[in-house]
Formats: C-alpha cells, structure tokens, sequence
C-alpha cells in the first residue's frame, strides 16, 4: 500500500466511523475492536507524510483521533462518533471544523 492508499482508507475509517464505531464491529466478521481501532492509526501514520498543503490540520487531526478513539476505548459511542465527524470535516472541507 502506497501513502495515498494509506490516506485514502483512512478517510474511509474516519467515514465509516462516524456511523459504526470499532466496536460495534462483530468479531466473527472482521479483526474485531482491536484490528479496527489500529487500522486508522496506520493508515494515518502511513498517510499523513503526503500532505503538503493544510499543514496546519495534521495536529488538529491527531488530536481528535486520539480523542475519538479514547472514547470508543471507553464505550462513549457518541462523542467518539462527533469527533470522526470533526475529522471528517477537516479532511475533507478544512474551514468546517468546530
């Protein structure tokens, strides 16, 4: 996987966790809580290098991932859920961020 794969699946975590947190993953079905909370965390590592313009986000996003998955890791569905949508925005529309 390239770095712009790498960026890409992670929009793709931080999309499909804005409707279904890594824990509500079925474990039969998938790695589980513990493979999914990782993949963004690698994707983003992997990723983040390409960035050349909105340096400025990259901390802002660290920050609300690490927040994100703290919450899911303490089974805060809803805030974890609000703060992928933040990094959603940021991604995405980078003035839309609260």
């Amino acid at each position: 996987m390239n770095k712009r794969e790498a960026l890409q699946l992670f929009v793709e975590d931080v999309a499909g966790g804005t409707s279904q947190p890594p824990d509500q993953y079925q474990d039969w079905y998938t790695p589980g809580y513990a493979g999914h909370r990782a993949d963004p965390m690698a994707h983003w590592r992997a990723g983040r290098e390409i960035i050349k313009r909105d340096l400025d986000k990259v901390p802002q996003i660290d920050a609300l991932l690490e927040q994100a998955l703290a919450s899911f890791d303490k089974g805060e569905r809803e805030p974890g859920r609000t703060l992928m949508c933040d990094i959603y925005n940021l991604l995405t529309h980078p003035t839309q961020i609260r």
